[in-house]
């Protein structure tokens, strides 16, 4: 386990670039703070919307693409349900509220677990209720599904700054109970000032664990 290690993220010229410029519900965002990278962590069916990959669908400001059914159990084939997705172009900061958020298609109301990637290490996955989700009023097919915000404080998980999130969905309020949640995008809603250098803690402290 890598102990005592610090690495110095210089920020300045990322938030310099941070000029607010995209609203979507409640939340104004900078036009670079979009999750840049989509990662898929096991193996599952894969049930794309709008897109032709999970790249497309999830990353940049894509409220008309995502995932549907993440997780779920339903069908003869299990959904995958472990996704990462990282801020290259802007990462997050902890400052007094939401830090990063994820917007989900709601046809359904799914729980979700979220962990959060510091200087390479992982953190342990929190638990976020449906009722704990924010509904932005934002409708999307056709007006069928209302898009809800999972607010993600990297208080909460002891870090000071995250580069990724990696996500999976929890049960849903359907009859079945198994997972079917259906994520769209995320995206950072606070980085460092012009000119700030974050501190980026190594593993050990508070349940963090080093990716493999």
């Amino acid at each position: 386990m890598k102990t005592n290690c610090i690495v110095l993220v210089c920020a300045g010229a990322a938030a310099m670039t941070a000029h607010a410029d995209i609203s979507y519900g409640p939340y104004t965002f900078a036009d670079a703070a979009f999750a840049d990278r989509a990662e898929v962590n096991e193996p599952g069916d894969l049930f794309i919307n709008g897109a032709a990959t999970v790249d497309e669908a999830l990353t940049g400001f894509t409220p008309d693409t995502g995932l549907f059914n993440i997780g779920s159990t339903s069908g003869p084939v299990a959904f995958a349900n472990d996704f990462t997705l990282y801020f290259d172009d802007l990462q997050a900061a902890d400052l007094p509220g939401a830090d990063i958020v994820l917007f989900d298609l709601r046809y359904s109301e799914d729980a979700y677990e979220i962990a959060v990637i510091t200087g390479g290490d992982e953190s342990v996955f929190l638990s976020y209720s449906t009722a704990s989700q924010v509904n932005t009023g934002e409708l999307h097919e056709g007006g069928a599904a209302t898009a809800w915000a999972i607010e993600i404080d990297l208080g909460s998980y002891g870090v000071i700054a995250a580069e990724a999130i990696r996500f999976r969905a929890g049960p849903s309020n359907t009859s079945s109970g198994n997972p079917q949640a259906d994520p769209t995008m995320a995206a950072v809603l606070n980085v460092p000032a012009p000119g700030a250098c974050v501190v980026l803690v190594g593993a050990g402290a508070m349940g963090r664990r080093r990716r493999v």
